[in-house]
């Protein structure tokens, strides 16, 4: 029927045809998942966290546990942090966010006191604004006055997991790991 020249030419079109379709199907097999883009859904539910928390970057860093509970859609974010220090630093934390494309802008609050120091409440409001990558959320929370703004990296660790780090005046200021309590 073919000749032994050919089957090879016909086997030689072949491979020339299915190395590429392989290759193809790798790509987008594993490289679509490689790329793929976290979403604010991704974040909604429960989290329970640890880390160090200070409120000055020049006081000594302390031992916190943090529980925080975000809602989410594609476009909106609310979350609420309450973090208690080890040596008395309560936190609570809000932040709302609204995400247009890659850039998102929103509010944060701070209520921050010293337990059994009734005096020592603080409470900051600022804006929030930055930018999202695949898995990170890098922004800048802006205070009026004279309070320096404060770096703030979030960083999805998998599924289960995220990380929030928190700079100012080239000091930390806070370095938590969230782990998800539960299903979403």
């Amino acid at each position: 029927m073919f000749s032994s020249f050919g089957r090879k030419l016909i086997m030689m079109k072949c491979v020339d045809w299915v190395a590429p379709a392989v290759i193809a199907l790798l790509i987008a097999a594993f490289g679509s998942h490689a790329t793929a883009e976290t979403k604010l859904t991704d974040f909604n539910g429960t989290w329970r966290g640890g880390g160090t928390d200070r409120s000055v970057p020049f006081e000594p860093a302390q031992r916190t546990n943090c529980r925080a509970n975000i809602k989410a859609d594609l476009r909106r974010m609310s979350t609420s942090i309450v973090c208690n220090g080890a040596a008395g630093l309560d936190k609570v934390i809000r932040i709302d966010i609204t995400l247009a494309g890659d850039a998102f802008s929103g509010q944060l609050t701070q209520k921050a006191t010293t337990r059994g120091d009734s005096a020592s409440a603080s409470v900051l409001k600022g804006s929030v604004s930055g930018h999202k990558t695949d898995i990170t959320a890098n922004f800048t929370v802006s205070f009026p006055g004279l309070t320096p703004s404060v770096a703030v990296t979030l960083k999805l660790n998998r599924l289960s997991s995220f990380s929030m780090h928190a700079t100012t005046l080239g000091g930390e200021l806070m370095n938590i790991v969230f782990d998800r309590i539960g299903k979403p």
